[in-house]
């Protein structure tokens, strides 16, 4: 008799998980297409005609197909140049954050490190209080950085937050192998580039990403300290253009609009998608790390 109500509990149960995961399934569904739905739309906008896109029937997929949209983005002289100073910028931030957020956080994991407890409070502080825009801009000018790719990179080169992040993940490293290294005679250098860094591969390309697209989808900066047109990201092209009702620069677009052959949502959007194509490119390379990766944070420290 008991086994015979065990049985049926345990059938109850198994009918309310398969009916929660059955929920769960479908909300996340509702969820990835509300997510989705302007993604699609802005591709497909950008590749339909203007009678389409006035009359509103471009829903998920293209009506009446055409690229004249891209084909009068990259028209502009200063696409590529700008391409090119959004991929020195990104890149160059994100080497100089993961090595100086990697060099701190190795000093700050060592307990032989006497300045390890100041560290943190200064470093903490930051997290909370900041100078704000016209102190930046101040220091920008009077360390010589402004209308520089400098003034882009420096800035968001070390942050608070990751660096403890690096921390607790550094000291979530076994303290043996370290101290076996020492012992072998390896320099604290030494036991950062050759142990620590190739044990921390989630961590970086994690936060590496992180970086990437944090100053690539970043113009704020770029409007204040960058005032050279052959120096400007690709996000300020893009700005101009969405401002300027995707004529910036581009006078057969210009035309085209006028004569109903383009509308302007075709330039827009296709800029905002050759702006974010790089991303998309690079995630499913690194996207193996992120299962680990963002797990960094829940490492003790």
């Amino acid at each position: 008799m008991s086994f015979g109500k065990a049985k049926k509990q345990n059938n109850k149960i198994h009918i309310g998980s398969r009916a929660f995961d059955v929920f769960l399934i479908v909300f996340m569904i509702i969820v990835a297409i509300i997510f989705l739905y302007p993604f699609l739309n802005v591709i497909a906008t950008s590749l339909s005609s203007n009678r389409m896109i006035t009359t509103g029937q471009v829903t998920f997929f293209p009506k009446e197909f055409h690229l004249d949209g891209y084909k009068a983005l990259f028209k502009d002289e200063n696409i590529l140049g700008a391409y090119w100073n959004s991929i020195v910028i990104a890149v160059g931030t994100m080497i100089v954050s993961l090595v100086l957020n990697s060099l701190m956080a190795y000093v700050m994991m060592a307990p032989e490190f006497v300045l390890r407890k100041p560290l943190s409070i200064i470093l903490l502080i930051t997290m909370f209080f900041s100078g704000g825009t016209v102190p930046a801009y101040l220091l920008i000018q009077n360390l010589g950085l402004y209308d520089s790719w400098w003034s882009l990179i420096l800035p968001n080169a070390v942050s608070a937050y990751n660096i403890f992040i690096y921390r607790s993940f550094y000291q979530g490293i076994s303290p043996e192998i370290r101290e076996a290294a020492r012992i072998d005679g390896a320099s604290e250098f030494q036991i950062l580039t050759k142990i620590y860094v190739p044990l921390s591969k989630a961590l970086y390309a994690t936060f590496g990403l992180f970086s990437v697209v944090g100053v690539w989808n970043s113009y704020y900066e770029a409007l204040l300290y960058i005032k050279d047109p052959a120096k400007q990201p690709i996000q300020m092209l893009l700005r101009k253009i969405v401002f300027t009702s995707g004529t910036a620069n581009m006078s057969d677009a210009q035309q085209m609009i006028s004569n109903g052959n383009l509308n302007s949502l075709n330039v827009q959007y296709a800029c905002v998608i050759a702006t974010i194509g790089p991303i998309l490119l690079v995630y499913p390379f690194i996207q193996k790390y992120f299962a680990q990766g963002v797990q960094v944070g829940a490492v003790k420290g």
